[in-house]
């Protein structure tokens, strides 16, 4: 039976092989690229074993490693300032009052429209006239804290929203507060459809890190540069490695963020259908009871 979708129907035989034969052309013009691209760097000499010599020294190594350590710090900050603030802001865009949802509204939108790299020269350059005298890394997560929130707010929102508001209207018919039914029934239900999508924000946080050069902050890229600086013969190679670097660490999460597919997927084709919405309310209203005391009648 041929599966359709709202949006269109699924390709027919004929279809599928003109995307097979452009699958396979397109794979030819990137390995041709490639292959012309080797062959112009072999011609100037950029595999040349003294060029890449530098970088099988321990001390490069370690330096280079404790670069991709100290982006890895400023990641996992960034991402945790992100996402504390992005769920206030997400319950904000969301809220009944007015005037929270414009307040809420009127950050996401301006930090969202705010460069990044602008963001953090901003930072650097006001925060220390206002007293605010903090090291490389402090700049660096507050600025990428207050850009990544609000695009990652938007992802919350986006995950309260995809859930049937049955949901949350079962939870009040079995006397939860509004606040609870939040809290119990439809943010642990959205945070595990969006996680995904949360991933791949900390992907876009970590390959941000880069722009901490400009402080300059001690990561990967400035560390590259320093060697680079050290021998200026190697600089494309230095750009090489410190490509691989953020390319491992980027494979990984996408791998994480693949598996979580699979496994979400593969829960919902277990179940066969859809969850029951009573079951789950039912399930977390014994939590509501203890963390929130008895519900109302």
């Amino acid at each position: 039976m041929m599966r359709t979708t709202t949006l269109y129907e699924a390709a027919g035989p004929r279809a599928r092989a003109r995307q097979r034969v452009f699958s396979v052309l397109s794979a030819l013009a990137v390995v041709g690229l490639l292959a012309a691209i080797g062959v112009r760097l072999e011609s100037t000499g950029q595999f040349d074993a003294e060029k890449w010599a530098i970088f099988w020294h321990w001390g490069t190594a370690k330096f280079l490693f404790d670069g991709l350590l100290a982006t890895l710090e400023a990641a996992a900050c960034s991402a945790l300032g992100a996402f504390v603030l992005a769920l206030p802001l997400a319950l904000g865009r969301l809220s009944a009052h007015r005037g929270i949802r414009t307040l809420a509204g009127a950050y996401v939108e301006l930090f969202r429209a705010v460069p990044l790299l602008l963001l953090i020269l901003f930072m650097v350059i006001e925060l220390p006239a206002l007293g605010f005298d903090l090291p490389a890394l402090g700049f660096l997560v507050v600025a990428m804290a207050l850009h990544h929130g609000a695009l990652t707010a938007e992802v919350v929102r986006a995950g309260i929203l995809s859930l049937p508001r049955g949901q949350r209207e079962a939870a009040l018919a079995l006397g939860m507060r509004p606040w609870q039914a939040m809290l119990h029934v439809v943010l642990p239900q959205a945070l595990r459809n969006m996680l995904p999508a949360l991933i791949s924000s900390l992907l876009a946080i970590v390959q941000d890190t880069s722009l901490g050069y400009v402080i300059p902050y001690d990561e990967l890229l400035h560390r590259s540069q320093d060697v680079s600086s050290y021998a200026p013969e190697s600089l494309l190679q230095a750009a090489f490695v410190v490509t691989m670097g953020y390319g491992v660490v980027s494979a990984l999460l996408l791998y994480v963020k693949r598996w979580v597919v699979r496994r979400q997927s593969r829960t919902v084709r277990s179940s066969g259908r859809a969850p029951d919405v009573h079951a789950a309310t039912a399930e977390t209203s014994g939590e509501c009871v203890s963390l929130g005391g008895a519900p109302k009648a």
